[in-house]
């Protein structure tokens, strides 16, 4: 079978969410991964396809690539493989999406821009939530604008049940917790050192809530591409629940998330990886919902005033996607930035990001399908 798409890393929950999307969408699907168990679900339809990928061989990643038929591979492993899996991609003629790799993998990526750009192909960096419709909400909001001074961003969330749920990624959540936050001030990248709290603050949909600077990558992809508009300020900023963030804390101060060797049935791990395990199988509690504001504020001016943008993403847990939470603002996005390239609505080459290479009208209104919500100061955002 000619497949569409590869999604690898397709058997962690993005993947699962990305690789759902698409072959309910009629897509054919190669979902690659180490472990099979996870899809049955999804091998049951027709245009579903396995293969097993371990992207410490960059060279059997790229054969099964290049074999799918696809010209388009979606990586949804964690990011400490996004390069290994550019090389593979590049070693098979393929276009490239990820998740994101944060600030310094982020740099390492944009290093590989004239390979990707001479063989005519597309690495498109940040797809999912944030970075992703983050990007894509700061170059609506900047479009607005005749100049672009500062930008604000992150993520806030909560639940209805005040119960522990694995967010996201822990090795993501570890990290951006654990190194220091990288800002733009004055036109500079800056280290924070600590954890610099702020607000609270009131978010759509959310409520007030304290959020925290953390390290991530549009810290460094909006310097790059809304500089000349004069952008000298960019502070991104995480805003977990109290009841989450606490638990968060309390693993990482006891050591569950470090990087020690753990036997666990017959092979070593990290104690993070273990924990991670354990994390993913408990089950939600009755009736858990979601609901994550994505959030952005462009300040510059326009006919020479002062003037400010503010964007917002809402994603609920969604009806028949209970056990994804609002990880579907994740999982879902990167699938649709694949099929936009698909159908040739991005058209962008070399290393890039969302905010540079994306339409936003069609892109907005494809989330809106999906039980996404956009509003531009508060107001719902006709698209």
């Amino acid at each position: 079978m000619k497949y569409d798409f590869v999604v690898v890393g397709a058997t962690g929950q993005q993947g699962l969410i990305a690789s759902r999307d698409l072959l309910e969408r009629g897509y054919r699907v190669l979902m690659c991964g180490r472990r099979p168990e996870n899809l049955k679900p999804l091998l049951k339809n027709r245009g579903a396809g396995f293969a097993r990928v371990d992207l410490r061989d960059v060279a059997a990643a790229a054969r099964v690539i290049g074999r799918s038929g696809s010209r388009i591979a979606l990586n949804c492993a964690e990011l400490r493989w996004n390069l290994h899996m550019m090389k593979a991609c590049l070693r098979a003629r393929s276009h490239y999406l990820d998740l994101g790799g944060l600030h310094e993998m982020t740099i390492r990526q944009y290093a590989q821009d004239r390979p990707w750009r001479a063989k005519k192909l597309l690495a498109l960096l940040g797809c999912g939530s944030t970075p992703g419709i983050a990007n894509v909400m700061a170059a609506y909001a900047a479009e607005r604008l005749d100049t672009v001074a500062r930008i604000d961003l992150g993520f806030a969330w909560d639940s209805n049940v005040k119960a522990f749920v694995l967010p996201y990624s822990l090795e993501s959540i570890v990290y951006e917790l654990t190194v220091p936050a990288i800002v733009l001030e004055n036109g500079r990248f800056k280290k924070i050192r600590g954890c610099r709290l702020e607000g609270p603050d009131e978010f759509l949909g959310v409520g007030q809530q304290v959020t925290r600077c953390i390290v991530h990558s549009e810290v460094y992809t909006f310097h790059k591409y809304f500089q000349g508009k004069g952008l000298r300020g960019v502070h991104y900023k995480a805003g977990f629940p109290a009841h989450s963030y606490k638990v968060l804390e309390t693993l990482m101060q006891l050591g569950f998330t470090s990087g020690e060797p753990v036997a666990h049935q017959g092979r070593t791990m990290t104690a993070l990886e273990f924990t991670d395990r354990v994390l993913r199988r408990l089950p939600s509690p009755a009736r858990y919902a979601e609901r994550e504001n994505l959030w952005v504020k462009v300040r510059g001016t326009s006919d020479g005033r002062p003037k400010a943008v503010a964007m917002d993403c809402l994603v609920r847990t969604t009806p028949g996607w209970g056990d994804a939470g609002s990880n579907v603002g994740t999982g879902r996005t990167i699938a649709v930035m694949a099929v936009m390239l698909h159908r040739g609505e991005i058209a962008a080459v070399g290393v890039t990001a969302p905010e540079a290479c994306v339409p936003a009208a069609p892109f907005f209104r494809e989330l809106e399908e999906r039980g996404m919500r956009f509003y531009k100061n508060r107001r719902t955002l006709s698209v």
